[in-house]
C-alpha cells in the first residue's frame, strides 16, 4: 500500500525541504520522523542536478523504506537536510527531475530500489544520472558526506600512431576506417549489495551498425577513422569482475597493405566517473576478426586514468 505522510515533527524544516513522502509496509506515526540528518553533498562540476531524491532505508530485515523526500531549488553543492525515523539506516541519493515523484511510489525496500535500471538512452553528458549512498549511525542528529557520481565513463583516444619498423610491411600506410566500442555497457543497475553493475551491452564482438545508429548519441560508440583527435567515447562502467562479463574494448578498424584488420584493445576494470585516456601505437598486423585478439605486441597501449571532470592538455599524433 502506498501513501504520503506529512510529519508534524518537521514542519519547521519545510523552508529547507519542499516535500516529504513515506511509502512503507506499515503505517508509521508522524512522531517517528524526528531524526535529522545533515547531508553534505558534492557532485561533478559538469553534472549539476536539478533535484535530488532522498531515500532512507532500515538496515535490518527486509531493509524497508523508512522515509523519502525530494530536494529542489538546489543552490549548489553543500549542506542539505533530511528527516527519517530513529535507528541506524541507509541513505540513497539519486538525481531527479523536479516534481517527478510518482515513479518511486513502488519502492518498498532497498531491494526494490536496487532493481531500477538506468539506460544509456536516458543519459546526457551535461546532465547525467547521479547516485550516492551511505550507511547512517543511530542518533537524534547525524552527519553524512556524499559524493554524487555518474555511472558513465569516458574512453578518450588522444593518440594513434603506426610504427611497423622491422616488419615485411614496414613503410606501408595504415588506413583507419572507423573506431568503435565493443561490449559497451548500455544498461546499468547503479545500486546493489556489491555495488553497481552493467546488465546489457552493445556491439558484442562485431559492430552492430543499426543498433548503434538507433541510439540518441551514436557518436558515443562509433567514429569515422578520419575524425580529429582526441576522440571521446562514452558508455556505462564495466568492472568485468564477474564470470561471463565481457570486457569493454576500443576497436581500431582499418587496412594495412590492402588487408582489412582490427585492433581490439581491452579496457579492464572500467570504473564509473573516470576518463581512460589512451595513446596507441600499432606495431604489427591486426586481427582478421574484431572479436579475436591480436598477437602479443601488436599494439602498444599507454593509459592515463583521470577524474571525470578534469580537463587535460594533450598532443595529437596520428
Amino acid at each position: 500500500m502506498h501513501a504520503r505522510y506529512v510529519s508534524v515533527a518537521f514542519i519547521t524544516a519545510l523552508l529547507q525541504v519542499p516535500a516529504f513522502f513515506s511509502s512503507c509496509a506499515r503505517q508509521p506515526a508522524s512522531t517517528e520522523y524526528t531524526t535529522k540528518t545533515r547531508i553534505y553533498i558534492k557532485w561533478t562540476k559538469i553534472a549539476t542536478p536539478k533535484a535530488l531524491d532522498l531515500f532512507f532505508f532500515e538496515t535490518g530485515g527486509a531493509q524497508r523504506l523508512d522515509a523519502y523526500q525530494q530536494l529542489t531549488d538546489l543552490e549548489g553543492e553543500g549542506r542539505h537536510y533530511g528527516l527519517s525515523g530513529p535507528g541506524a539506516g541507509r541513505l540513497v541519493v539519486l538525481s531527479a527531475r523536479p516534481g517527478a515523484t510518482d515513479s518511486w511510489m513502488d519502492i518498498q525496500n532497498y531491494g526494490s530500489l536496487c532493481k531500477k535500471t538506468w539506460r544509456i538512452e536516458e543519459e546526457e553528458l551535461e546532465e547525467p544520472q547521479l547516485v550516492a549512498e551511505a550507511l547512517l549511525e543511530d542518533g537524534a542528529s547525524r552527519l553524512s558526506r556524499l559524493n554524487l557520481l555518474p555511472m558513465l565513463t569516458e574512453i578518450r583516444l588522444s593518440s594513434l600512431k603506426a610504427d611497423f619498423s622491422g616488419r615485411p610491411y614496414a613503410g606501408k600506410k595504415f588506413q583507419c576506417h572507423r573506431i568503435y566500442l565493443s561490449y559497451a555497457a548500455v544498461e546499468y543497475k547503479p545500486l546493489g549489495p556489491e555495488g553497481g553493475h552493467p546488465v546489457s551491452w552493445i556491439n558484442p564482438g562485431a559492430l552492430d551498425s543499426l543498433a548503434t545508429a538507433a541510439l540518441p548519441h551514436p557518436e558515443w560508440f562509433l567514429k569515422a577513422g578520419s575524425s580529429s583527435m582526441p576522440m571521446s567515447f562514452y558508455c556505462y562502467a564495466n568492472p568485468a569482475s564477474g564470470a561471463g562479463v565481457p570486457r569493454t574494448r576500443l576497436v581500431i578498424e582499418g587496412s594495412l597493405d590492402g588487408t582489412l584488420c582490427y585492433y581490439p584493445v581491452e579496457i579492464p576494470d572500467l570504473a564509473p566517473a573516470r576518463v581512460y585516456d589512451l595513446r596507441l601505437t600499432l606495431r604489427r598486423m591486426g586481427s582478421p576478426d574484431p572479436d579475436f585478439p591480436t598477437e602479443s605486441g601488436a599494439v602498444l597501449v599507454q593509459t592515463n586514468l583521470l577524474p571525470w571532470d578534469l580537463p587535460e592538455a594533450y598532443t595529437v599524433s596520428y
